[in-house]
């Protein structure tokens, strides 16, 4: 810990503390800020070991005013190195784009299909002639073979350039399934998947899976436009809403019986679900983020969401870089949940005070929340702002837990018993019916969504701004941020 007596104008002031918790959130920020900048340049590898190891030397004295400026030096040259060995390994594309190619590699997604009738899927571990590429490649093929997640195929075809979160991209290729997934988990994820959809109807099947384990295949492109009309695609990603769902189920079920019990428990959920919905950048970010969460819990111990947020999405990047260089559903991910942890719970306290909102008005602050953190990167990337989305989220949201409940049971209770399970899928049903029906009648309306675009410097200037706005609703309320758990 890092301390510093300071006397002004005649007070005494408490001993300055830079605990470890910061050093870490200043490690974190400056892994991001290098691996950000190495995306354009960065310098050679033996200046930055070197910057480590005068850095380091700094960081073990006591000194805060050495403590702070090393820790950020160590960060940055890590980000860089890391950020600069990445983008290196990426410039093996360039003497591929344009040619015809062979590729192998593993579906990590569900497929879906093109608007011409054309399988759309997303490669990893992919290799030319033995050797590896990095990233994935974004594949379409006109094919009578049904491809799953997990499966490995050949493709061949003219190889382009990538755009957003893919690096290279092969249309209309030849494809062939050289190997079928056979893993036991994702072989009762499809049974499971097929059980829903005999026992409702697609709409209604393709929403509650959406919700349960990501799966989108089947969701009709009717409904998945009105989705994005209303914000709403998040409540069909697997996330980091699905995964609190499950923490605060476990702990709320299970923490009077013990703290080990709950956190088991709550790990095997996690687990089991991330291994189903797929580790995506948004799914490794909520997995982390709650994983840590639930550990801190267990011992004790509060961390200041900030120092959470900044170490979750340093791991992820330093993990893959690709993340935070072209995938915009890592930066929405981040974005939301740094609204739903820090401006939600400085809005309640301005309007509640020390009391604690009612469901409703904290899921309707947090929606507000996370909205705001993540409009201006919607408004400048897609240019569309949802007028009736608040108003769609707050009526659906809160029947999501739910939905999920009622899509798992008719599920399970499918596959044991087959058709005859129809009475227990009329929760289901029912609820997954009025969902739809909601979110049709408020996609209907003609001004439900307009368009709105902005340029990037008006997008910082609006991130400026809200921070600013946080940063003073923080001093008027004087909230603090380790008396909540986002478990809790």
């Amino acid at each position: 810990m890092y301390t510093l007596a300071v006397q002004i104008k005649g007070f005494d002031w408490r001993y300055w503390q830079v605990r470890r918790t910061t050093i870490i959130a200043l490690l974190a920020a400056g892994v991001l800020a290098g691996i950000w900048v190495a995306q354009f340049n960065a310098p050679s590898a033996m200046w930055l070991l070197a910057c480590i190891c005068v850095a380091i030397f700094g960081l073990r004295g006591k000194k805060w005013y050495l403590a702070v400026p090393c820790a950020l030096v160590i960060g940055l040259c890590v980000g860089l190195l890391r950020g600069s060995d990445t983008r290196q390994y990426l410039a093996t594309y360039g003497p591929l784009l344009g040619s015809k190619v062979q590729l192998t590699g593993t579906l990590t997604e569900d497929t879906v299909y093109g608007d011409r009738g054309q399988r759309d899927m997303r490669l990893t571990n992919v290799q030319l002639h033995g050797h590896e590429l990095p990233g994935v490649v974004r594949v379409t093929a006109l094919t009578i073979e049904q491809p799953r997640r997990g499966d490995t195929v050949q493709v061949s075809g003219k190889l382009y350039s990538g755009f957003g979160s893919y690096q290279a991209a092969i249309y209309f290729g030849q494809l062939h399934i050289t190997h079928v997934n056979q893993d036991p988990l994702e072989t009762l994820r499809r049974y499971f998947a097929a059980s829903v959809y005999s026992l409702l109807p697609d709409t209604q099947a393709g929403l509650g899976l959406g919700m349960l384990i990501g799966l989108k295949t089947q969701m009709s492109d009717s409904l998945s436009d009105q989705l994005k009309v209303l914000a709403l695609t998040h409540i069909v990603v697997a996330s980091g809403y699905n995964l609190t769902i499950l923490l605060r189920l476990a702990r709320r079920l299970f923490e009077r019986f013990s703290k080990f019990q709950t956190v088991a428990i709550g790990f095997t959920l996690m687990g089991l679900f991330v291994v189903v919905a797929g580790f995506g950048a948004s799914m490794s970010r909520a997995a982390l983020v709650t994983g840590l969460c639930l550990l801190a819990w267990y011992y004790g111990r509060r961390t200041h969401p900030v120092v959470l947020l900044l170490f979750a999405a340093a791991v992820t990047a330093v993990w893959n870089p690709l993340y935070m260089w072209s995938d915009l559903g890592w930066w929405l991910s981040f974005l939301a949940f740094a609204g739903v942890m820090l401006l939600a719970p400085l809005i309640e306290r301005r309007i509640f005070g020390e009391k604690r909102p009612k469901l409703l008005g904290q899921l309707a602050i947090e929606t507000c929340a996370a909205q705001i953190a993540t409009l201006p990167l919607i408004l400048a990337i897609f240019g569309s702002l949802s007028v009736l989305g608040f108003f769609a989220n707050i009526i659906l949201v809160p029947l999501v837990p739910f939905a999920m409940l009622f899509t798992f049971v008719a599920g399970v209770v499918g596959l044991m018993f087959g058709a005859a399970a129809g009475y227990v899928a009329l929760p289901a049903l029912w609820l997954l019916t009025f969902m739809t029906q909601v979110v049709h009648m408020l996609a209907s309306v003609p001004w439900a969504a307009v368009q709105c675009v902005i340029s990037q410097p008006v997008m910082v200037g609006l991130y400026v701004l809200s921070l600013a706005g946080g940063v003073l609703l923080w001093r008027r309320t004087r909230y603090d941020f380790l008396g909540r758990s986002v478990i809790e």
